[in-house]
């Protein structure tokens, strides 16, 4: 009768992301960012600055997101914001402003999108001053801002490869050691400027797909790789790409050796003491939570985490001296 039947119209039909599978739904967010956010490649020929300098700058960016304990979000969209902004220099659009400020001024509207406290102008002002330079006042800061966001054309929301990641996880069913490898590497592709190439959703899949490389996990490569090219909208052998260039650039930073620096429990911090084997800088990351990001850094090693300089209560992985396994 019309007593078993719900009156109020709509109210048993269950909304259509309940219907769905975890893996199902994250590839329907992942659909609905590549429409919300349109990937604008940069030409090579609308590259400013070279390989060497843009990777100096987007380390000054990354140390100044660190300093104000931004997330690495933050810095992927600030990175991101600056080299479009280097395009149109290179295209012939007049900045009139300092590349170091531009650096500083895509971090400030980066972290209006990202953050929830936003780091004061005169703070942000004080960071990365040239030697000699008189300091940077408020009125420079916001005029430069308003030069930035016109050379952006107010477009400034973006998809980061970050958030594609969490969706692939999804998909992909991801296991924690793959997790943070993937992150790891997303981190790392914002210095190296062979990724400008790659849309994010590639880079992200490029990253985990060198995880699963690094971990010998054949079975989730085989598995899901055409799956990942076809969400990239790409062929295989561009995503194939993308992840050698990631390896290239890793082992360009964290170069091989065939011995492992085990770094004893007592012994005090020293950049003496390191490790350079690709697979036993991930060894530090399963046991601590920080931020990780490529040698050179300046802040605080308590707060973020060097790959190449790890806490000495965290030893590396390789044989210890009793002749047990290292702990993974």
């Amino acid at each position: 009768g019309s007593g078993s039947r719900c009156q109020k119209p709509g109210c048993c039909r269950k909304p259509l992301y309940r219907m769905l599978s975890q893996a199902d739904a994250a590839r329907v967010a992942v659909v609905r960012l590549k429409a919300a956010h349109t990937w604008r490649a940069v030409p090579r020929t609308a590259r400013l600055l070279s390989p060497k300098d843009r990777e100096d700058r987007v380390e000054k960016i990354c140390e100044v997101t660190e300093d104000f304990c931004l997330q690495p979000q933050t810095a992927g969209l600030a990175v991101s914001m600056f080299d479009r902004v280097c395009a149109k220099a290179a295209l012939g659009a007049e900045i009139n402003v300092p590349l170091d400020v531009v650096g500083l001024v895509c971090v400030l509207v980066a972290t209006k999108f990202q953050e929830v406290r936003v780091p004061a102008i005169e703070e942000l002002a004080k960071m990365d001053l040239p030697k000699g330079r008189a300091p940077r006042s408020r009125i420079l800061m916001k005029e430069a801002e308003m030069t930035v966001l016109c050379l952006l054309d107010w477009d400034l929301h973006e998809a980061a490869p970050h958030q594609y990641l969490e969706h692939l996880f999804q998909i992909t069913g991801a296991s924690k050691s793959c997790v943070k490898r993937a992150e790891f590497f997303v981190d790392m592709s914002f210095y190296e400027a062979r990724m400008l190439d790659f849309s994010p959703i590639a880079i992200a899949a490029g990253s985990l797909m060198l995880a699963w490389q690094q971990l010998g996990d054949i079975e989730s490569e085989n598995k899901h790789t055409a799956q990942l090219a076809c969400l990239c909208e790409v062929d295989l052998k561009t995503l194939f790409l993308c992840r050698h260039i990631l390896m290239d650039h890793f082992e360009s930073v964290f170069k091989t050796c065939e011995v492992t620096v085990r770094v004893p429990a007592s012994a005090p911090m020293d950049d003496s003491l390191r490790s350079e084997s690709p697979d036993s800088i991930f060894a530090p990351l399963d046991a601590m939570s920080v931020v990780p990001r490529p040698p050179g850094s300046k802040v605080d090693p308590d707060k973020f985490f060097s790959p190449l300089r790890c806490p000495p209560s965290l030893p590396l992985a390789g044989p210890s001296p009793s002749g047990s396994p290292p702990q993974r």
